[in-house]
């Protein structure tokens, strides 16, 4: 006879809504496995980006709360260890949700809450995180998952984008020198004859403004919403909060946010 498989082990995460089964060897709660069963749409997950940028999201969040005196030490230290593990890849299988879900990215946002209060309170050895009162202090999904999307498009532009458009710029350059002399016909016609070299400066013009475009659009992805709390009003969150949030996201990124 087959032996029968042994049903996973299991704790019993709460939340507003009552009690939850987890797998036991999850780092989430209850929020983030209850928007894991209730949607399953899709294969496409929260992208590594993204949830990268979360970790520079709330490591500077817990740090502008510690500044501002509304989260001791302790607490803020624990959040950055577990924020600096996210941001290093460590923690990759925790964030297993799909793209489909609430407009506000509210799923996303407690996930990360979840899991970081989790790792820190396994490395503090007793509870001291909560996802909300602490993690998500001074923050709404309303205000972090619009800047988290910031953080991962301005990262994306700047170590990726940028790199990639200039190394293309190069090549076209240097081909446009190396065909200045190969004529040829324009659309198989003997009409206007150009040269090669003519046509390839056209394909660099477009990107070089395409470039152009990209950063000029930086300006409004550098502004983020850190402060402004569930309707923008900057509800539950301590004054100066969006301006010492924002500073934080500059420093951890070396990117002008604000």
């Amino acid at each position: 006879l087959e032996e029968e498989e042994s049903p996973l082990e299991q704790r019993i995460e709460h939340d507003t809504m009552g009690e939850v089964a987890v797998p036991a060897d999850k780092l989430w709660g209850a929020q983030t496995q209850r928007s894991f069963e209730n949607f399953p749409i899709g294969e496409e997950k929260m992208p590594p980006d993204l949830i990268h940028a979360f970790g520079v999201l709330k490591e500077a969040c817990a740090a502008a709360n510690h500044r501002l005196g509304t989260l001791d030490t302790r607490r803020y230290q624990l959040i950055q260890s577990a924020c600096q593990a996210i941001r290093a890849g460590e923690l990759a299988e925790q964030f297993p949700l799909s793209v489909w879900q609430t407009g506000s990215g509210t799923q996303t946002n407690m996930n990360c809450n979840e899991v970081i209060a989790h790792v820190g309170n396994a490395q503090a050895g007793e509870t001291l995180l909560h996802p909300n009162d602490h993690v998500n202090l001074s923050q709404s999904s309303n205000d972090t998952f619009p800047s988290a999307l910031h953080i991962a498009a301005v990262t994306a532009l700047h170590t990726r984008l940028e790199p990639a458009l200039t190394e293309m710029l190069l090549c076209l350059h240097r081909l446009e020198t190396d065909n200045q002399t190969v004529v040829k016909t324009t659309h198989l016609q003997d009409a206007v004859p150009i040269t090669f070299g003519q046509e390839i400066s056209g394909w660099r013009a477009m990107l070089e403004h395409a470039r152009d475009m990209i950063r000029a659009s930086l300006a409004g992805l550098y502004e983020l919403a850190l402060g402004g709390t569930a309707v923008g009003t900057g509800l539950n969150a301590p004054l100066g909060f969006d301006a010492a949030a924002a500073e934080e996201v500059a420093r951890l990124t070396g990117l002008p946010f604000r």
